[in-house]
């Protein structure tokens, strides 16, 4: 990469996607209030005990788009992957070597493998779950990449991808966002709070590369989803049967309100107890918003679960 960082616009969009979450691994779970305690764990084992019974089990765990860690982790610590070997993938090597580390202090072990989730570098038939977080909509083809999940599970083998953003969803929520930013904008003006924004890459020590680099996260988010595109993509796949559900509503409006908050301000001023106020808030939304499952259109939710086996025989 060039001093200036100028040749980050000539990169593919998967070099984009590798060369941006390389150079955001080290601040990412700061940056979105990441963590492996009650909270993460909880988030974690309730979306995947919203589409996986309590009986099931598994010996061998896949991960795509792993990122740092933050789904296999914390199934791994709310005991919902007890006996399995877990690996993980990810475009980004810098993900995973935060990845690795994040399981050896948290007692989790991981085999790491770098690959493009669209061309798994894997024999067929190697898992017998298939997990992903919030990496689907990073992708060029979202259906290459479920057609080689089908490929590598076994037959019988489980999908579950959480996490992934809704197209109405994601444009409501859209406007929280944009109302938290220019709230907290105007509030930060005030120069006794402007310590509170958090510093901008030049301020804090970094170069024309380092923005360069920053500058693509507006670039790695693709796609948003309906949910009965994401099912039906699935069945072409080869699942069956499939399974996709929809949640948050007034927890995400919140939750992205909390979020951009978070990314906004400067690292360490809101601490432990925001992150569990934060999340209880929207936990009990949450509550509202199961039961208004059924009753409000599922496309207005923000975050879709896709839930699919490879059939047998």
């Amino acid at each position: 990469m060039s001093e200036d960082g100028s040749d980050v616009t000539r990169l593919d969009v998967k070099g984009k996607q590798e060369a941006y979450h390389d150079w955001e691994a080290r601040t990412y779970e700061d940056k979105f209030n990441i963590s492996y305690d009650d909270r993460c764990i909880d988030y974690a084992r309730d979306r995947f005990r919203r589409v996986v019974d309590e009986g099931e089990r598994f010996s061998r765990v896949l991960e795509l788009g792993a990122g740092t860690g933050f789904l296999t982790i914390n199934l791994a610590l709310a005991g919902c992957l007890d006996g399995a070997e877990l690996t993980v993938t990810d475009i980004s090597s810098g993900m995973l070597d935060v990845c690795v580390e994040n399981g050896r202090r948290h007692g989790v072990t991981l085999q790491p493998q770098p690959g493009d989730a669209e061309a798994l570098p894997f024999p067929d038939a190697s898992f017998d779950l298939v997990l992903g977080h919030a990496f689907l909509h990073h992708l060029p083809d979202p259906a290459a990449a479920l057609a080689e999940a089908h490929r590598v599970l076994v037959p019988g083998g489980t999908l579950v991808i959480a996490g992934e953003p809704t197209r109405l969803g994601d444009r409501i929520a859209g406007v929280f966002k944009r109302a938290a930013w220019g709230g907290f904008r105007a509030v930060t003006t005030v120069p006794r709070l402007r310590h509170l924004r958090r510093p901008g890459i030049v301020e804090s020590g970094g170069d024309a590369r380092d923005a360069a680099l920053a500058g693509l996260e507006h670039e790695v988010d693709l796609h948003t989803f309906d949910p009965a595109d994401v099912e039906a993509m699935a069945r072409v796949a080869g699942f069956a049967p499939v399974r996709v559900v929809t949640e948050e509503l007034l927890a995400n409006w919140v939750g992205w309100a909390v979020r951009t908050i978070e990314a906004s301000v400067r690292p360490g001023v809101l601490g432990e107890r925001w992150a569990f106020g934060a999340f209880n808030t929207w936990r009990r939304l949450s509550r509202i918003d199961r039961a208004l499952e059924g009753v409000v259109p599922a496309a207005l939710f923000y975050n879709l679960i896709l839930h699919a086996r490879r059939p047998v025989g």
